[in-house]
């Protein structure tokens, strides 16, 4: 079984993790690939080869990222090109989306021997069109895609419409349209729903509403969901997966649908997706048995 092992080499435990699970994964005689601007830093390992990351994903068999959730979603997009599961080892803080911890190493001798099961994770197209109906920008998501205040600081008016019918007209700072697994990311910090990941759902959730009334919206994943940016002084911010990404003008509009492609999320058979949030978001009471 031949891994693509992709390091965030900007996390201060990166070196030390990545290290641990090259030395784990050629005791389980697994080959790796690694790409060639990380040699000099890991420099020659037993069943470790340095070949370039675009050739080394169609003819791998699993992707391995190294890192918090951000390495996560960058190794997913790579990897749901090619049709390949994810498995991420956490060498950062939170990173909710990790299936194995630093000091759990010896989990990944479950890759071997086929313990591991393929958890699919739907992503969104996000898209802009302008007032005339050119299409300016498209990128799938793994978590969000944000309109965020512009350079100025005055509410913008935001038209959402589901399926080409009026919802809602949002005077607020922003609006998040997020997967089921962006649901514990920016939009958990502005007030949505925690969504399991296998729930077929986008979660709308505004930013810094100016009004109590506006509550974060679930719509299902057939949905096609437009925010059109109705009124704002200052060009809006617009971000995918926390990169600012592009600008939205006055009479631009943002649309949200399921994307064709998948991330294939490697798990353990047993995981229990809201375990993450009950450790490492400090929830607090008794699980009954």
């Amino acid at each position: 079984m031949t891994v693509t092992v992709i390091p965030n080499m900007t996390r201060s435990a990166a070196y030390e993790v990545t290290s641990a699970v090259l030395d784990k994964l050629a005791q389980l005689g697994c080959p790796v690939w690694m790409d060639p601007s990380l040699e000099e830093r890991f420099g020659t390992r037993v069943g470790v080869t340095y070949t370039p990351t675009d050739s080394a994903l169609p003819a791998c068999d699993i992707v391995l990222s190294v890192g918090g959730d951000g390495s996560f979603i960058n190794a997913a997009k790579l990897a749901s090109v090619h049709g390949k599961p994810l498995l991420c080892v956490n060498a950062g803080k939170l990173a909710y989306l990790a299936a194995i911890e630093s000091d759990e190493l010896d989990l990944l001798q479950k890759l071997a021997t086929g313990d591991f099961v393929t958890e699919p994770r739907m992503m969104l197209t996000a898209a802009i069109v302008d007032e005339n109906g050119n299409e300016s920008f498209r990128e799938d998501c793994v978590n969000d895609a944000v309109i965020s205040r512009g350079a100025k600081i005055r509410v913008q008016k935001l038209c959402l419409r589901c399926n080409g019918a009026p919802l809602i007209d949002y005077l607020a700072d922003g609006v998040i349209v997020s997967t089921p697994t962006g649901s514990t990311a920016y939009s958990l910090s502005a007030g949505g729903p925690i969504l399991s990941p296998a729930t077929p759902a986008f979660v709308v959730s505004v930013v810094c509403p100016h009004t109590l009334t506006s509550r974060p919206l679930v719509l299902p994943a057939e949905s096609v969901v437009t925010v059109r940016l109705a009124r704002a002084e200052a060009p809006a911010g617009f971000s995918v997966d926390g990169v600012l990404r592009a600008r939205l003008r006055p009479g631009d509009t943002f649309t949200a649908t399921t994307a064709a492609l998948k991330v294939r999320l490697l798990s353990l058979p047993d995981a229990d997706p809201f375990a993450p949030l009950r450790t490492k978001l400090g929830w607090r009471g008794t699980v009954l048995p």
